[in-house]
């Protein structure tokens, strides 16, 4: 416990002090490289490393984030609230993750939609955790409903995006994330079996970009529901 309140204070000390320049208060574009590369190193070693899994890279990874949000730097460009809010589930700290997610403004998400499908997700984990699957099939729902709505676009549209030829045309489209998402929450519920055949209907119906379904929503549709890592 001492020694990785010494490492985080240290963080939060050595870093904190880089935000200051003699020409400006805003730390400069390089410094937040700078930060976001020793966060990304203080992860790698959390998952490769660390095979305790003590809380000593985390603490350093929230301290620099932290940081981060007080020198200004692009959140959206670093997902710094999409990595926050991970690392706090990996601690397994949901009020926290849930009070941050609350308290964030939507514009500093990667996309502000976002905010709602974080707060559910944290709020679905927690109720996992907890063995209440009742409550968590519930708020997974909710996120199913949300993003259906929230899409609100024709299947003729969406067929039309997923048929492209190009992987790069079919990444441009703004409605891709949450379609993903309306896949992979949809077999958190109904199982991934039953979406990955559907997806392969789809896909022969259309005359989709196979890439695109194997190597991208299929790879999503099969990821964990925990831990939680943005999605």
């Amino acid at each position: 416990m001492r020694t990785r309140v010494i490492i985080t204070i240290f963080s939060i000390v050595f870093v904190f002090s880089q935000c200051k320049n003699s020409n400006t208060d805003t730390i400069k574009n390089e410094k937040c490289k700078q930060m976001a590369m020793k966060m990304s190193k203080m992860l790698v070693d959390y998952y490769r490393v660390d095979f305790e899994r003590s809380n000593v890279h985390l603490d350093s990874a929230l301290a620099l984030i932290d940081t981060m949000f007080q020198c200004n730097c692009d959140t959206r460009r670093f997902n710094l609230v999409k990595n926050k809010v991970t690392i706090l589930c990996r601690k397994k700290d949901y009020s926290e993750a849930l009070k941050f997610t609350q308290a964030t403004n939507d514009s500093l998400f990667a996309l502000p939609y976002l905010k709602y499908v974080y707060l559910k997700r944290i709020e679905a984990i927690e109720a996992q955790e907890q063995n209440d699957m009742e409550t968590r099939n519930k708020l997974i729902n909710d996120i199913i409903i949300y993003l259906k709505s929230y899409m609100s676009v024709s299947p003729s549209e969406i067929d039309s995006v997923l048929a492209l030829k190009d992987i790069n045309d079919i990444i441009k489209y703004e409605k891709l994330m949450p379609l993903i998402q309306y896949y992979f929450y949809r077999a958190q519920i109904e199982g991934s079996d039953k979406i990955m055949n559907e997806l392969d209907s789809l896909k022969q119906n259309i005359n989709g970009n196979q890439k695109f379904f194997d190597d991208f929503i299929k790879d999503f549709v099969k990821s964990d529901f925990i831990p939680f890592e943005g999605l």
